[in-house]
């Protein structure tokens, strides 16, 4: 009797905690999963029951931002140097304390506890300081059998770095030593790695780095690089001006590449064949006769996504000759407000590499070219289902654009696929060229079924990428009248037999 009076005394707080506490372990192991490691280690006092549970999370994450202050993380450039290394290795030294208390927690497991899943081990730290120790804790982890896979990112402390400084050049082939030597010293790491993000670092003390770190992560699944140069890939000529730095890519589990603004003149995917997924941002310009890009065995390629501010026309790439060999379902496309690097081609061309495609994302395409460019790829894609255009109305950089290039498209042209269609404007909607483009869209894309005309959020302050701000007075539709009017004006020549259409204008929230 007692106990029941005991039990029936209870608050609804420890009534709650019981209940949670009753969950099965799988589930109470998915809730911590939502929280980081930190918050997920203290849950451990909570009871008894609750001590083993994050031992058992499949995936720990260790980020040298959690170990950081706010203002340390992204400091101001007039910030001083010396509090900010010295947050830096306070930083690295709490993550290794607490890595070691992490690592020494986790026990082997056995062939037959099922229960007890070796975890993945993501990590995230500066080639400074404390990486050492990091690398070394992490291998010995791998080796001991705690880890099972390895997930990677290794930074260092240059801003986007300027390769003609030789300072920062200098700092640049100084962190990329050390990440040779933490590969050449981790062995059972790099070999456990199934992700690996690379950034602000130099390769030159050894050729064929790329190849090298590819050969013995042979699990490996997702390669980023960024801001990476002297990566060692250039291909003997007789060692005159014409080396190139062309990387020849072969590898059996590579799902995903990206490359961000590395000094690769071009890449050759001789043999990837899970590769599904290929960004490459900002390339250097490529020579007269060279291919920017070479897809050999990609038979899983679906989406590959491009982007590049410093093309001229007169040295544009030929999409289909670069996509040759792929069945795209996604393709992607930055032009940053500047020149259309793509040749004008006839769309016949490209029918047989566009014919799988669905879904096409163009992104800071000046208002100038965006009629004739969207259609230009839209005959070209007769498939396609979904487009997504972010239309930029202002010069957004020091690269003047040059000759508008012709791209024709039949007049007799229809588009029988295209059932959604979203577009992103700067400051205003009004002007003709835009109001032009959107309803020339919808008198060809005869099945359209949806229409977003989207307000770009960075209107409301300035330009994101060279601080253009927005112009008083922005006639972007926002009352229902507005909304209304605009509606009418896109649609009017639309078909009486086309398809209901729905048209979504969604103004910045003030």
């Amino acid at each position: 009797m007692d106990e029941a009076a005991s039990t029936d005394r209870r608050s609804p707080e420890e009534e709650a905690r019981d209940l949670l506490s009753h969950l099965p372990t799988d589930v109470l192991v998915s809730i911590l999963e939502k929280l980081d490691l930190r918050a997920a280690l203290r849950t451990a006092v909570l009871s008894r029951g609750w001590r083993c549970l994050p031992k058992q999370l499949p995936r720990l994450v260790l980020d040298i931002n959690h170990f950081l202050a706010p203002d340390d993380i992204d400091p101001a450039p007039d910030d001083d140097p010396q509090s900010y290394h010295a947050a830096l290795s306070e930083a690295g030294d709490k993550m290794v304390d607490v890595a070691e208390a992490l690592l020494a927690s986790t026990r082997r497991p056995d062939d037959n506890d099922a229960q007890c899943a070796r975890a993945t081990l993501a990590m995230r730290f500066y080639l400074r300081h404390s990486y050492w120790s990091l690398g070394r804790l992490l291998d010995g982890a791998v080796a001991g059998g705690k880890v099972h896979a390895v997930e990677l990112t290794l930074t260092t402390t240059c801003r986007e770095p300027r390769y003609d400084s030789e300072l920062t050049k200098r700092a640049l082939a100084r962190y990329g030593l050390r990440f040779r030597h933490l590969f050449d010293a981790c062995p059972a790491a790099f070999g456990a790695l199934t992700r690996l993000k690379v950034e602000r670092m130099s390769h030159d003390d050894r050729p064929n780095e790329l190849g090298d770190i590819l050969a013995a992560c042979t699990r490996l699944e997702k390669l980023s690089l960024v801001w990476c140069s002297d990566l060692g890939l250039g291909q003997p000529n007789g060692g005159g001006e014409d080396d190139q730095e062309r990387w020849e890519v072969r590898h059996a589990r590579l799902t995903d590449i990206t490359i961000y603004c590395c000094a690769i003149d071009a890449v050759d995917l001789v043999w990837v064949p899970r590769l599904e997924r290929f960004s490459f941002t900002d390339w250097r310009v490529p020579e007269a006769q060279q291919d920017l890009i070479t897809f050999g065995h990609v038979p899983r390629l679906t989406t590959v996504a491009l982007s590049n501010n410093a093309f001229s026309c007169e040295r544009a790439i030929r999409l289909s000759r670069t996509l040759a060999n792929t069945a795209l379902t996604d393709l992607r496309l930055n032009f940053y407000g500047g020149n259309i690097w793509v040749q004008p081609e006839i769309p016949r061309r490209l029918a047989n590499i566009f014919c799988n495609l669905k879904k096409l994302k163009i992104r800071n395409a000046h208002k100038a070219y965006g009629l004739t460019w969207a259609m230009f790829l839209l005959e070209s894609a007769p498939h396609l289902q979904e487009l997504y255009i972010k239309v930029m109305d202002h010069d957004c950089n020091e690269h003047a654009r040059k000759k508008m290039p012709c791209w024709e498209v039949a007049s007799s042209f229809k588009h029988y696929n295209l059932a959604r269609v979203t577009i992103l404007v700067f400051y205003s909607v009004e002007e003709t060229t835009v109001v032009a483009f959107i309803r020339h869209l919808v008198e060809v894309a005869v099945n359209l079924e949806e229409l977003s005309i989207r307000e770009n959020p960075a209107a409301s302050v300035s330009c994101k990428s060279c601080g253009t701000r927005s112009p008083g007075g922005s006639s972007f539709p926002r009352t229902d009248q507005e909304k209304d009017a605009f509606r009418k004006r896109i649609n009017g020549g639309r078909s009486a037999t086309a398809a209901a259409l729905k048209i979504h204008i969604e103004p910045i929230a003030t």
